[in-house]
């Protein structure tokens, strides 16, 4: 599992406590996270500024003061839409919540939780009781009182009674959890191929034959779990890409495209303004001004 290309797995600072929050500030506009999952729950609290997420195949565009819960095993993703985006990753180990005692609400709650047979909604606005919930916890977290362990545990038990009261969004079955899982390991090939052969043409009927499936079933698949077809997820990769080379400076539009994949120049300038609302060539030339 570690090789694979989505999957991302970081240790917990400190494997005692099993939880982990961060600040991330400064992120840019058109600056993100790949796609990836991983198998422990995660939540996103937006200081400040504006993004866009996605989460298998939905997307939210979120400004602050929104709350964004990645489910287990979900694939998703991050993409400023500002220049001052600001916000914490809450990341829960499943071994926080649990005790040595199995109990009622071991059995009950928390090992479905952590089998990911629970999944929440993801976008959440407006609702005090979490954010409560969330700023306590990340107050106790940074500022290290005496207890703030068991406060953090607190909160974080507060916050999944809340989300299990007022956001499931789904109860998956171990048989549908099973397929979802074993998915996202067979497409981590695909998502592989993508992101080395960007520059390529890729057909969708080559990318099924990688993974041994009909290119019927590929583009169902495929779909479901990004909530894209193969042509927009290959150009919004080739779109990412194009970003690297337009920050560094040191090749034309026409080259820049080539470079990543489009063969119509005219094509990659109108997905381009399409996806960042600002042309590739004033993209270019601001970025080039910014760094005087």
């Amino acid at each position: 599992m570690k090789d694979l290309k989505t999957y991302y797995n970081k240790k917990m600072p400190d494997p005692n406590l099993g939880i982990d929050i961060f600040l991330r500030k400064n992120f840019n506009n058109g600056r993100k996270f790949n796609t990836h999952w991983h198998e422990n729950m995660q939540l996103y609290f937006f200081a400040k500024g504006k993004a866009l997420v996605g989460c298998d195949k939905k997307r939210y565009y979120v400004k602050t003061g929104s709350i964004i819960v990645i489910n287990n095993n979900e694939l998703h993703f991050l993409e400023s839409l500002s220049d001052d985006l600001k916000f914490y990753t809450i990341r829960i180990d499943s071994s926080f919540l649990f005790s040595n005692q199995v109990d009622l609400c071991q059995t009950k709650f928390l090992s479905p939780l952590s089998q990911s047979l629970i999944s929440f909604q993801n976008l959440i606005e407006n609702d005090k009781q979490i954010l409560d919930c969330v700023s306590i916890t990340i107050d106790e977290y940074f500022f290290k009182k005496i207890g703030y362990e068991l406060a953090v545990k607190s909160s974080v038990y507060q916050l999944i009674v809340l989300l299990l009261r007022k956001y499931i969004s789904k109860f998956l079955t171990k048989k549908e959890l099973a397929s979802k899982v074993t998915n996202l390991k067979r497409f981590d090939l695909i998502f592989k191929y993508i992101d080395s052969n960007y520059s390529q043409k890729i057909c969708t009927e080559d990318l099924a034959n990688i993974i041994h499936i009909s290119t019927y079933h590929f583009c169902r698949i495929f779909k479901q779990m990004t909530g894209k077809t193969t042509t927009d997820y290959i150009n919004g990769v080739r779109l990412e890409k194009s970003i690297d080379y337009l920050n560094n400076g040191n090749m034309n539009i026409t080259e820049i495209a080539l470079r990543c994949g489009f063969d119509s120049i005219n094509y990659f300038s109108r997905l381009f303004k399409r996806h960042y609302n600002v042309s590739p060539t004033k993209f270019k030339k601001d970025n080039f001004l910014s760094s005087y």
